[in-house]
């Protein structure tokens, strides 16, 4: 008998885990095997896109280093190369997980684990085994959500997963849908010379960011030679020897196109199918696990539900602060809040940070504010790196000044939207920020310069 079983060994997993075995309980881990540690964020997400991201990038600067003296040829690009640096990363960080685990003397059993009742778990695999505990932790994760009508055909109809798993970069791909992590592979793609369309089913790209985020990212995305069809659809395919022919109704007019390869990314579902969820009388609605605001299942009081398994934004950070609210919970400390900003970025070229309110949402609860712009262009340090597009806007209330959200796109947009993350927790205005010092040159000197403007 454990005091808590944790099934799923991603960022919210492994985090409860090692948080509830520091705190002093006695915690089994369940996933299928080791090489799933650390998740789809480690192991076919986050860290594995971004590694691949960043290395585009430095072939994409390569005509800029050329113009600052830099004699560089790129003849050719070694994706076996990168793909062997993407394993050592992943062997590196998960090495480190277990050892987290491991320090916080967290049990780790391998196996599909499924409910037979409201605290026992059956683990089955090479060891068949039933467990039990006191609270059950659900950390499943998410898995690729299949589009309505192309179904993924080995080697040409691809899911992100697979972009990991290429031998050659294609000469042509059609990236299905225009969110974070299909403009994210966009950029990828065209960096290494693909030529590249986005079909998004929506009237913009990235639609959980403010308008002129999305204009200027498809402007941005333009200028590289990326073709968007906006409020397009898929309405047939066909599978050939070399390749995919796609048929898209754009609206106005239907084009049959032929690519060497598609990329479906049009979302994520909640991996729960397959863990018995009735058994464990666990509810459910789409397969995410309801919860209250604690997180606990609102049918089975043993049972906490945290990252994409709930209808919460599916962001590895998101499930680490969830992580940390539940073992609070289970450990008997001072509740964290249920409510708190976080950021959401997306690492294509340019990249895009936000924080706080949008635009649309202050409009929609009526609001008094005003939204602040400042564009890269006028930054010397953004020139200096060789990419000055985009800009940093700040809303605010209009007479306290308060912050009270931000959005970037640009340069290190990712790392830069921290600032506003400290700035709208501390509640400063943007009085506040003016009266500080920033270091010249930086691209963080874009947001004094803006608060600074009168």
């Amino acid at each position: 008998m454990y005091d808590v079983i944790v099934i799923g060994a991603g960022p919210a997993g492994y985090e409860v885990a090692s948080l509830l075995g520091s705190g002093g309980k006695s915690v089994c881990i369940i996933d299928k095997d080791e090489s799933r540690i650390g998740g789809t964020c480690l192991n076919e997400g986050c860290v594995p896109a971004k590694n691949f991201l960043e290395t585009a990038s430095f072939v994409k600067k390569s005509a800029y280093f050329q113009k600052c003296g830099v004699d560089l040829t790129i003849n050719s690009f070694d994706i076996a190369a990168l793909k062997k640096n993407t394993n050592c990363l992943i062997t590196d960080l998960t090495d480190g997980i277990l050892g987290k685990l491991k320090k916080a003397k967290v049990e780790i059993k391998y196996g599909s684990a499924s409910f037979l009742d409201e605290t026992t778990i059956q683990i089955s695999g090479a060891n068949e085994e039933v467990i039990k505990a006191e609270k059950i932790v659900i950390a499943s994760g998410s898995t690729h959500r299949n589009h309505p009508l192309m179904n993924l055909v080995d080697g040409k109809i691809i899911s992100s997963k697979e972009v990991f798993e290429l031998d050659a970069i294609p000469e042509s791909i059609l990236v299905i849908g225009g969110g974070a992590i299909g403009c994210e592979f966009a950029t990828f793609f065209k960096s290494l010379g693909s030529a590249v369309d986005i079909a998004e089913f929506t009237p913009r790209l990235v639609p959980i960011e403010d308008d002129d985020i999305a204009r200027t990212l498809k402007r941005e995305l333009e200028k590289q030679g990326i073709n968007i069809f906006l409020k397009s659809n898929v309405t047939g395919y066909e599978v050939q020897e070399d390749g995919v022919e796609v048929t898209l109704d754009l609206g106005k007019k239907v084009e049959v196109k032929k690519y060497d390869k598609v990329l479906i990314s049009i979302g994520r579902n909640p991996n729960t199918e397959d863990l018995g969820l009735d058994e464990g009388i666990v509810t459910t609605d789409r397969g995410f696990v309801i919860v209250d605001e604690t997180l606990k299942s609102i049918s089975n009081m043993n049972v906490y539900a945290i990252g994409d398994v709930i209808p919460t934004p599916a962001l590895a950070h998101v499930a680490y602060y969830e992580a940390k609210r539940v073992a609070a919970t289970i450990l008997g400390q001072e509740p964290m809040a249920e409510k708190t900003i976080f950021p959401s970025v997306t690492f294509c070229t340019p990249q895009i940070a936000s924080i706080g309110e949008s635009e649309r949402a202050l409009k929609e609860a009526g609001v008094d504010f005003k939204a602040k712009k400042i564009f890269f262009k006028i930054n010397g340090k953004a020139k200096i790196k060789g990419d000055d597009s985009g800009f940093v806007k700040i809303l605010h209330e209009t007479q306290s000044g308060k912050i009270l959200g931000a959005a970037i796109i640009g340069n290190e947009a990712t790392e830069i939207i921290h600032e506003f993350l400290v700035a709208i927790n501390a509640e400063l205005t943007i009085d506040d920020l003016s009266k500080m010092i920033f270091a010249h040159p930086t691209l963080s000197e874009t947001i004094l310069d803006l608060v600074s403007a009168h």
